[in-house]
């Protein structure tokens, strides 16, 4: 396993390396212009001269991507366990949340800024809206595609409705939880962004704003390779999160995205 791991980060390693190599060639050879595709070089060196100006605002980014996830993974996992175990609130709530799903969230945005403000308030909010929803779908189609002969074995050695929930349905809705949480917290970063653009002075999606006015291509590349290397980082630490957690499953297990 370790050393299928390693082979395939040395190959992920070699490929990107290669098409930064090439990238470097091309933008030599065809002399372009800095101003519209800036070689890997410009951009590594743009990166380290601004490195505190982006940590400072990657700091702001990611409280508000971490707090948003926070709050959409308890919602998420409240409202999808509620939804799926009692009746009431699959008949009442289901309804209202497919509605909101509907939504264009992002396209809410200026909206949810007029109500919570230019502050870190709203970019959380408009966040956890976004992300909210990978998860709640994820956990109740978890709870619902419990093996229902699980379920039935446990009733006839008088087990109650909460040792089930904790002891088949929980578990079974893992894998489904934490494929939600993959793609969640990639869209609560992506809010948070589209959110600083539209209304922040601080944070990376400022700093992209910013640097576009000023046709700094090559910091604009620089804080977006920075944004891919965190979401890399994001989703790789979730799947170790994943191999440690549900060491049971099995390995070619897939949770519907419920985007």
């Amino acid at each position: 396993m370790m050393r299928e791991r390693f082979t395939g980060a040395a190959y992920a390693v070699a490929t990107f390396a290669v098409l930064l190599a090439a990238w470097e060639i091309a933008c030599d050879y065809f002399k372009v212009p800095v101003f519209y595709i800036p070689a890997p070089s410009r951009i590594g060196a743009t990166l380290i001269v601004g490195a505190p100006l982006y940590l400072d605002h990657l700091g702001v980014t990611l409280y508000a991507t971490l707090a948003s996830f926070a709050i959409a993974m308890v919602l998420g996992v409240v409202l999808g366990t509620l939804v799926s175990e009692i009746k009431f609130f699959e008949r009442t709530l289901q309804p209202v949340l497919i509605a909101l799903q509907a939504m264009p969230r992002i396209a809410l945005a200026p909206i949810i800024i007029v109500w919570f403000g230019f502050g870190p308030a709203s970019k959380i909010a408009l966040g956890a809206f976004t992300a909210f929803f990978p998860v709640f779908v994820n956990t109740a189609q978890g709870m619902r595609a419990t093996d229902s002969e699980q379920i039935a074995l446990m009733r006839s050695l008088k087990a109650s409705r909460w040792q089930i929930f904790r002891m088949i349905k929980l578990p079974n809705a893992m894998p489904y939880l934490l494929a939600g949480a993959s793609i969640a917290i990639i869209f609560a970063m992506l809010a948070v962004i589209v959110g600083e653009f539209l209304g922040s002075n601080r944070g990376m999606g400022y700093l992209i704003t910013t640097q576009s006015t000023q046709m700094d291509t090559a910091g604009v590349m620089a804080t977006v390779f920075i944004l891919s290397a965190i979401g890399v980082v994001f989703h790789y630490g979730l799947q170790f999160l994943r191999d440690r957690l549900l060491f049971w499953a099995a390995q070619g297990e897939v949770a519907g995205g419920g985007v």
